[in-house]
This record gives C-alpha cells, sequence and structure tokens, in this order.
C-alpha cells in the first residue's frame, strides 16, 4: 500500500548497515527530486505511536529534507525485525559505495540475531567466503577500521593483519604510513613475520642467531653476482616490452623452457619471500 506520509512521522533505521552518506551525491540526489520529483517511493513500515521506520530508501528521505518537503511518498509493509534486517543488507549490498565495516558491521548483527554464515549468505545471495573475510575485520583495532573505510589503508593490506594482535596490527600500519614499508608483499611478510614470532613463543631473536660463516658469505656473494648476471641477462633479451630473444627459440623445446622458467620463478619467489620477511622483522624488532 502507497501512502504520503508526513516527513517528520517518517523515522531511520537505526541499525541501518550504512552510516555514511555522501553529501554531495546527496544534493545531487536532492536536486533531482525537486525538479522531477521521487521516482520510486521509500519502503517503511510501522512502529506505534503514529511512526514509520525506514525499510528501504535512507537516502531519499534525508535528500527530501534538506528540499525541505512537508512528506514523502511511502510503501507501506508488515515485516519484522528480523526480515527488516535482512532487507537492509540487500538494499545496501547492491550499492558500491557502502564501506566495508559497514557491511561487516551488518553482517555480524545478523549472525548475532541467530543467522549461520551459511544461512545468511543464502538469504541475502553471497557466497559465505563474502561474509567471513568481511566479518574477520572487525578484529582490526577501531583506529584501523576507520583508516580502511576512509581508503587511507587498502582493504587487501587489512585483509593480513585481522588474526594478528592489535599492537602488532598498528605497528604495522605505523610503518606502512611511514613509507618503510612501501606495498601489500612487504604487508603479507611483516604479517607473517609476526605469526612466526608468536609461534616461536617470543620476540624476535635475530640477535642470538649464530653468526654465518666464511662458506656462507662467499656462497651468498656468489649467488648475488649470478642472480645480477641473470637479471642483466633477461633486461637484455627485451626491446620495447617484447622478449626478441624467444624469437630464436626452438618451438619444439618452448614448453621446456616454460617449465624451466617456472621452476626458477618458485624458487626466485620463494627467496623474495624470505628476504621481506627478514626486512620485516628488522622493522618490527
Amino acid at each position: 500500500m502507497k501512502k504520503r506520509i508526513p516527513l517528520n512521522l517518517v523515522i531511520p533505521n537505526p541499525d541501518q548497515p550504512r552510516k555514511h552518506f555522501d553529501p554531495v551525491k546527496l544534493r545531487e540526489l536532492a536536486g533531482s527530486i525537486r525538479e522531477r520529483g521521487l521516482i520510486q517511493a521509500i519502503t517503511v513500515r510501522p512502529v506505534g505511536d503514529d511512526r514509520w521506520m525506514i525499510v528501504g530508501g535512507e537516502r531519499r528521505w534525508r535528500a527530501h529534507q534538506l528540499i525541505d518537503a512537508p512528506d514523502i511518498l511511502c510503501e507501506v509493509v508488515k515485516i519484522d525485525d528480523n526480515e527488516m534486517a535482512l532487507q537492509a543488507i540487500v538494499e545496501n549490498l547492491a550499492r558500491a559505495d557502502i564501506k566495508p565495516l559497514e557491511e561487516a558491521r551488518a553482517f555480524q548483527a545478523m549472525i548475532d540475531r541467530g543467522w549461520t554464515v551459511e544461512q545468511l549468505a543464502k538469504d541475502i545471495g553471497v557466497q559465505p567466503t563474502r561474509i567471513k573475510v568481511r566479518t574477520a575485520l572487525l578484529n582490526l583495532d577501531e583506529t584501523i577500521q576507520k583508516l580502511v573505510d576512509s581508503g587511507a589503508f587498502p582493504l587487501g593490506h587489512a585483509n593480513d593483519l585481522v588474526d594478528l594482535p592489535k599492537a602488532d596490527q598498528i605497528n604495522i600500519v605505523r610503518l606502512f604510513s611511514s613509507g618503510k614499508l612501501k606495498d601489500w608483499s612487504s604487508i603479507k611478510a611483516a604479517a607473517q613475520a609476526v605469526r612466526d614470532r608468536i609461534e616461536q613463543g617470543g620476540m624476535f631473536d635475530d640477535e642470538n642467531r649464530p653468526e654465518p660463516s666464511k662458506d656462507d658469505i662467499a656462497a651468498m656473494s656468489r649467488m648475488e653476482k649470478t642472480v645480477e648476471r641473470i637479471i642483466a641477462a633477461i633486461a637484455g633479451g627485451f626491446k620495447d616490452g617484447e622478449c626478441i630473444a624467444l624469437k630464436s627459440v626452438d618451438p619444439t623445446k618452448a614448453d621446456k623452457w616454460a617449465d624451466t622458467l617456472a621452476a626458477a620463478s618458485r624458487s626466485i619467489r620463494s627467496m623474495e619471500s624470505q628476504l621481506r620477511q627478514a626486512h620485516a622483522r628488522s622493522m618490527l624488532v
């Protein structure tokens, strides 16, 4: 049933997942409503005392406030609290600008109401993994949560910190902000270094590591020179982004070469990971 309801009798849902409304976009919406009218009614439900709570459409309601509209067109429905919470999540998931932590808190609220992750995923049409990954963000320190929502700390980086103690989370974010940890691979290495420390039951113990032998130092020196020669050889085989050296490769041996490169690549990635973790340990001490 649709009806016009005085704006002051319509109240927002206190459990609305979305807490931030872009003021610029809100003014644009208000201007559109002033010029063309409301295209889609908001959805409300009666909550007693001649009040109506918004189920869907809080942006449109806020836009009406900006233009001092006396009333707003509403679709009145009768649903319980659980169904209302579900509808609020579904409506906001369709919007690109919902913040990760808003989504996380909405999912967690439904879990607190008794939903399992699997049932909630089915009801709102997402994969269970999405719910688990989002709710894990609630393990972040509140300061970091705000940085993620503002875009100051990348969501992908934050996902690597959720299982760490909060003091370590803050330390890693501080190092990233200062430029000492440069990118995602550095963040990942630092997080793994913290996990290793926790598994070993103590602080980083680099000071008590045995001094490398002369043979170790010599082997490392040879490896450095070999890597430098390989890098120079590879760089020399490229022109304008194209590997010209491959033009002379026997096509019947191409697969074998590809396998060799893949094996070398795995070893190099492993070396890179260990070196980044060593660097991270030196930063985290």
